[in-house]
């Protein structure tokens, strides 16, 4: 009976580590899916990618897309919720409640042009679910994801007022809007911009540029003088 218990724990033991080794090879394939996806997406959008092109960039069974994740459409909105938590873990990382109200407001639009120059996919991503109208930002969680972020920088905002460093009249709102929408703009416009200019507006030097314009243009209308 002895060697039969140690039998059964030792059994016991190499279905455990079995079943770990599975529940990790399947997460790697998972992650491998949702890394090839976004790449197949921010070039195409969701209706011009291809499950079977997925598939193939990520290495794994197309059968496998479909448990994991239901349809397209599912892996899709999955994929926009990773990128979305990408940049909130930056902004999370940024604004708290122990900055300095002008420097927090230095650090994001800094963190803004750093972030989206260097994940392109994300701008691409987000200028495609633009032209699906948030469709399927609807559907999943990206609303909850982002008002950590947007809740955050309405505090740093309202304790500067209350402070005095940032004028009474501010509309919170508008300038949470710009802090977006200025250093998005610039990335989502930058290949047209550049031909029309004929300047290079990839360079670092002209991001930097654009940075340090974007900030001095938000705190020089909100700043109290």
């Amino acid at each position: 009976m002895e060697g039969v218990a140690i039998y059964n724990a030792d059994f016991s033991r190499n279905s455990y580590q079995k079943g770990s080794e599975q529940v990790k090879k399947s997460e790697l394939t998972k992650q491998r899916i949702l890394e090839a996806a976004e790449t197949e997406f921010a070039a195409k959008g969701i209706y011009g990618a291809r499950v079977d092109d997925i598939a193939e960039r990520a290495k794994a069974n197309k059968r496998m897309i479909y448990e994991y994740f239901g349809s397209k459409e599912q892996l899709y909105s999955e994929v926009l919720g990773v990128v979305y938590s990408r940049i909130t873990e930056r902004e999370k990382e940024l604004l708290n409640d122990n900055t300095d109200c002008i420097q927090a407001i230095r650090n994001i639009i800094a963190m803004y042009f750093e972030f989206l120059n260097s994940d392109r996919n994300f701008v691409k991503l987000i200028m495609w679910e633009n032209l699906n109208q948030a469709r399927y930002i609807k559907a999943n969680d990206v609303p909850m994801i982002k008002d950590y972020a947007i809740r955050a920088a309405r505090r740093v905002l309202e304790r500067g007022i209350k402070q005095g460093v940032f004028r009474q009249d501010t509309d919170i709102e508008e300038i949470i809007l710009s802090l977006n929408m200025f250093t998005f703009s610039y990335f989502s416009n930058i290949h047209t911009m550049s031909q029309v200019m004929q300047i290079d507006f990839n360079k670092p030097e002209q991001i930097q540029k654009r940075t340090d314009h974007v900030t001095n243009m938000i705190l020089n209308f909100i700043v109290t003088k």
